[in-house]
């Protein structure tokens, strides 16, 4: 995996990111995300799982307030897409991706544009049977979760690196 690396006096993706608002999973297909034993509800709870003991400042969506000013957010989205194949193997595409709708000014034009910043993601395929795939997805999601807690840290000022 290449290392980032940061432009002198650039700060960090994740530097000064204050809320991180973990959302609901989306799935592709729902009826085979069914079948493979995938709901909102295991992802929410594995993601939960992942970050509690922290000091990652993770909220889920159901729980979070309105934006504070002043205080940077971004949203954190699961997305898998998955797949029975012939052989009733289920096959996910997991991601899990940190970003944020911003309105920028690109030149030449003058006007605001709303953008998609990415400030972290990471991708991942997995193929299980269908009775253990549930388990083996929340495997994979507690393993992003915990990369990307390490990436976050690694992008606070050193103050708050404690």
């Amino acid at each position: 995996m290449p290392c980032a690396a940061h432009a002198q006096g650039v700060a960090p993706g994740m530097y000064g990111v204050g809320e991180i608002i973990v959302e609901y999973a989306q799935f592709n297909d729902p009826k085979a995300s069914n079948s493979c034993n995938l709901s909102r509800e295991s992802i929410a709870s594995v993601l939960s799982g992942a970050f509690a003991g922290t000091t990652v400042p993770v909220v889920a969506v159901a729980d979070a307030k309105p934006p504070a000013r002043g205080v940077a957010r971004i949203q954190l989205i699961p997305e898998i897409a998955s797949f029975v194949d012939e052989n009733l193997e289920c096959i996910s595409w997991i991601s899990l991706s940190a970003e944020s709708r911003i309105d920028v000014v690109i030149p030449p034009v003058g006007a605001p544009r709303s953008v998609t910043a990415v400030y972290w993601r990471q991708r991942v395929g997995v193929s299980s049977g269908q009775s253990v795939h549930a388990d083996r997805v929340g495997e994979i999601l507690k393993k992003m979760a915990d990369q990307f807690s390490q990436q976050y840290r690694l992008d606070q000022p050193a103050a708050l690196q404690k």
